[in-house]
């Protein structure tokens, strides 16, 4: 398979439209549909699930009331594979809480026509330094 040549449209196009999903509360459970049920991996804040269901499980979890991604950059790289990975850094809202600063790497796999997230890591930017 040959690299992508539409590889930043479709990284940016997706992140706009996987985060549009995420914050809004009744189109959430949607984003099952982005995942493969077998082949697809979520690292959260270090914590590691595959499949559709371990990750819905995961997100569903999630405590917050309302929530806002806030992108301020997004990477996009094409792979040989025909994938693409997409590198998204921002401010995360949720509730009433400060915003916080947020790093998400999507590996996007083709499947037909479309693609799905192959690879989902999501961390806090929280720089926990012990004092020496």
């Amino acid at each position: 398979m040959a690299l992508n040549p539409n590889f930043n449209q479709i990284g940016e196009m997706f992140t706009k439209q996987y985060y549009a999903m995420f914050d809004n509360a009744a189109t959430r459970g949607e984003l099952a549909k982005l995942y493969n049920a077998e082949q697809s991996f979520l690292s959260f804040e270090g914590q590691q699930m595959q499949g559709t269901a371990k990750i819905m499980e995961k997100i569903n979890s999630l405590t917050f009331q309302t929530i806002a991604h806030i992108v301020t950059s997004i990477d996009c790289h094409p792979m040989f594979d025909g994938g693409i990975l997409v590198n998204v850094m921002g401010q995360l809202k949720t509730d009433n809480d400060p915003p916080q600063s947020f790093m998400q790497n999507f590996v996007l796999k083709p499947s037909g026509d479309s693609f799905f997230i192959q690879h989902d890591v999501f961390r806090l930017v929280l720089h926990n330094v012990a004092a020496h």
